[in-house]
This record gives C-alpha cells, structure tokens and sequence, in this order.
C-alpha cells in the first residue's frame, strides 16, 4: 500500500481510507481487457499504438486514460 495514502491529514494510519482510494482510482478490469485487444488488433494489422488510448464509458461518462 502506498504510504503517503496509508496516513491521513493528523498523522494516523487510516486502511478504511486508503483502500477507498486506491479502489477508486484504479481503472476497471475489462477496460484493461479493451485496451489489449485494441493493441493486438493494430498488430495483426500492422501498426503499433504511438499515443495514450482514451476511452469514455457512454453510460457513467467517466474517461480512461
């Protein structure tokens, strides 16, 4: 566990807090999954990704970068 998330603002470690924010911050399984089959697509067809891959889940909105 990252120490600067393991204590909070007085100085006392909070697990409870940590792990929120590691949850949190933290980018869902099949959005990895998506991101590797985009690579292998572009490899079977020749290319290799240059840039950072950004998707926007249409339901939540949220973006993945």
């Amino acid at each position: 566990m990252d120490k600067n998330l393991l204590y909070n603002g007085s100085g006392v470690k909070d697990y409870t807090a940590a792990h929120a924010i590691r949850k949190a911050d933290c980018q869902p399984q099949e959005v990895n999954r998506l991101i590797e089959i985009i690579k292998n697509v572009a490899d079977l067809a020749g290319y290799e990704i240059e840039g950072r891959i950004a998707l926007k889940n249409k339901k939540t909105r949220k973006v993945y970068r």
